[in-house]
């Protein structure tokens, strides 16, 4: 994992690494649709800053209710701009959708359409972001949890340089023990235990559409058990490619003579044919899952691979593996 895991044992991240805790299937599955505003600091553990005017903070709160989430954003290195930018983002085609605007004033942020954001739908509010140069979103929140400003700020630099224009701070993005945390708009990809050796490899990934498999923690907005099918097909595959594979929005479960049933998830991939995956859910042992307000003690869940078929009729070797996953956020 490289020297930036390397400092105190009771650090989050410091512990999933000692625990060798899979990364996949992590994503959150409760945030599908964003806007971000651009606020250069300092960030509260929590909520919105103080420095907001009361308008903006009804639209922010707004926008919440609305399940939409809001995050803080600041560029890398010019973090104090004459201007704020907005980026909206969502989940929907192929590969999703996203826009963003520069604003001279906080008061343009009324004319968002808050009921088409919330909807999943573009609003409009921006011009639209091309999926081949994505926002890059590096958690780096140190006030929320030490492990993402230690091991994100890094990361943020290092990325920056090589995608300039595309790479922003932010506030926390779900999953503080994967740090860092990179998610990439639109799509809505995650990545977590990036080091900075892992950066140059990480950007040519995100200019070549693809993910690193090895830190790929899935796509937000899906189910977790299918998360975990279309990482297993994809790593059976040995193919990086984003949308490679596509879980379909059914995961059955199948009768076991174990205490825990199956789940089976069908995941097409293209000209590769289709997959059946079959995922045993396992929980991964009581750990500290964040340093956040002084540590937080979960027992994160996750699924073990029972089998991987391809076709209706004949299975495909596959080794079953364990893979870990949070509904944390």
């Amino acid at each position: 994992m490289g020297s930036q895991v390397a400092g105190r044992a009771e650090w989050c991240a410091a512990i999933r690494v000692a625990r060798g805790e899979d990364i996949w299937a992590s994503a959150p599955v409760t945030i599908s649709t964003w806007l971000l505003l651009e606020h250069p600091g300092p960030w509260p553990s929590h909520g919105l800053p103080d420095d907001l005017d009361d308008a903006t903070v009804l639209v922010l709160k707004a926008a919440e209710e609305r399940g939409v989430r809001v995050q803080l954003i600041r560029r890398v290195r010019d973090r104090r701009r004459p201007v704020r930018e907005v980026i909206l983002a969502g989940r929907g085609g192929e590969r999703g959708w996203a826009e963003r605007r520069e604003i001279a004033s906080l008061a343009e942020l009324s004319t968002l359409d808050l009921d088409a954001l919330g909807a999943g739908t573009a609003p409009g509010f921006g011009d639209g972001v091309d999926p081949g140069t994505p926002v890059v979103l590096v958690c780096t929140h140190g006030r929320r949890d030490v492990c993402c400003a230690r091991l994100g700020r890094p990361v943020a630099v290092e990325l920056d340089a090589a995608l300039p224009g595309q790479v922003w701070e932010t506030t926390h993005i779900g999953g503080d023990r994967f740090a860092a945390n990179v998610v990439t708009l639109p799509g809505g990809q995650y990545h977590g235990g990036l080091t900075v050796e892992d950066a140059r490899r990480m950007a040519d990934a995100i200019r070549d559409g693809e993910v690193v498999l090895d830190r790929w923690r899935g796509e937000c907005g899906v189910p977790s058990a299918e998360q975990a099918a279309v990482y297993f097909v994809q790593r059976h595959l040995g193919d990086p490619r984003l949308g490679a594979a596509r879980a379909l929005p059914v995961a059955a479960a199948v009768a076991s003579d174990e205490p825990v049933m199956w789940l089976e998830v069908a995941v097409t991939a293209g000209s590769a044919g289709d997959f059946r995956v079959s995922l045993r859910p396992i929980v991964l042992g009581e750990r500290k899952t964040s340093c956040a307000d002084g540590g937080a003690i979960g027992t994160p869940a996750g699924f073990e691979l029972v089998s991987l078929v391809k076709g209706p009729d004949g299975p495909d070797a596959q080794q079953p593996g364990a893979v870990g996953f949070s509904a944390q956020v």
